[in-house]
């Protein structure tokens, strides 16, 4: 590898087959993409030229945004939503997305294998306080791990969901106690995850709600994402954050998470009953069954809570009333071939930058 990317990254050698070709890559800088006269429906492709810019801050995207500078923003900054929706409204474009933001517990800790204690956790969090007060753009509180908007599937909740805040907090305190534990004697733990604005304010707000409910004392770690995904494969952890987002729109995309063999089942969560069903449910050519037993599966994992979910995602963008073409979908992927420009024959994005 070349100190600025791979070797064959580079105009002119990388092999590209779509509507568009890479023609520049300035590292940490942009991304220019040419149109690609040899892709096999150019007649249908509007643009010239897609710019992807670089910019890892979100209020320095809306400045340049604001400025006409980019077409399409990569997120929007959650403190500015109140002046944008005031003031560019009908350029804001928020719609879900498929993926969950959940706290997964170490279930190889002694700590948690009792899942009174993981239940207990869990049904305390107020997610629609949470989504109203610290998320803020429209992301749905999270009472399954199943995001809504997935293909052919109904999205299975907690049992706990129909009730109210109190009784939930009521039956909380008391399997807490059942647990063996008590204001003397508190439940005590880490929260590991990965520094942002968002996971700095929900580790606040999440742990203050377990010390005023139940008196757990949780300490709050903040790190790079590296050095957490590195800790979380160790195994020196006790809460971290997690997410999981599709590939593709369909459940068993998330139904796999908690496989006992797969890869990135980072709670380490084991069921013979889960994975007999996920077996049952490949094997199906019948469409009603297989999603009846992923629908099933799903059940049997919220019973067992190896994890919180907290809240699924929305995509946030902002899109100039000159692009047209855009569409909001699950995936959060829009294609540049779809797009096109009213006036120009160019458009600029900001490149990923993570969430």
């Amino acid at each position: 590898l070349a100190r600025d990317g791979p070797a064959s990254a580079r105009p002119g050698i990388m092999v590209s087959n779509g509507a568009f070709a890479l023609a520049q890559w300035v590292p940490g800088s942009h991304v220019v993409a040419s149109r690609n006269r040899h892709y096999w429906n150019d007649r249908a492709t509007q643009l010239e030229e897609v710019r992807f810019l670089s910019i890892a801050d979100e209020n320095t995207e809306l400045t340049r945004y604001r400025a006409g500078e980019i077409d399409v923003t990569n997120v929007v900054p959650r403190d500015e939503l109140e002046w944008i929706r005031a003031n560019i409204g009908g350029e804001l474009h928020i719609a879900p997305q498929l993926t969950t933001y959940a706290y997964g517990f170490n279930l190889d800790r002694p700590l948690f294998r009792d899942v009174r204690v993981r239940r207990a956790l869990s049904m305390v969090i107020d997610r629609e306080l949470l989504a109203r007060e610290v998320l803020r753009a429209g992301e749905r509180p999270a009472y399954g791990w199943m995001p809504y908007g997935i293909h052919d599937y109904t999205p299975q909740s907690f049992d706990y969901r129909p009730l109210a805040m109190p009784e939930r907090i009521a039956r909380a305190r008391r399997l807490y106690a059942e647990a063996g534990y008590s204001p003397k004697r508190p439940l005590a733990f880490e929260l590991r995850y990965n520094s942002s604005e968002v996971n700095d304010r929900l580790a606040v707000a999440i742990a203050s709600i377990w010390k005023e409910q139940l008196g757990v004392e949780a300490r709050l770690t903040a790190e790079e994402f590296k050095s957490l995904l590195h800790d979380i494969d160790r195994r020196d952890v006790d809460l971290f954050v997690t997410s999981w987002s599709a590939d593709y729109n369909d459940a068993y995309e998330f139904a796999q998470y908690f496989k006992s063999d797969f890869g990135v089942n980072l709670p380490h969560y084991r069921s013979a009953a889960y994975d007999g069903l996920l077996v049952a449910a490949s094997a199906s050519v019948d469409a009603a069954r297989r999603r009846a037993l992923l629908e099933q599966a799903e059940r049997v994992a919220l019973a067992d809570h190896p994890l919180i979910p907290i809240y699924f995602y929305v995509n946030k963008h902002l899109v100039k009333p000159r692009v047209s073409g855009w569409y909001d979908n699950p995936l959060n992927v829009v294609y540049s071939k779809d797009l096109g420009v009213n006036g120009g024959a160019a458009w600029v994005q900001r490149q990923n930058a993570g969430r």
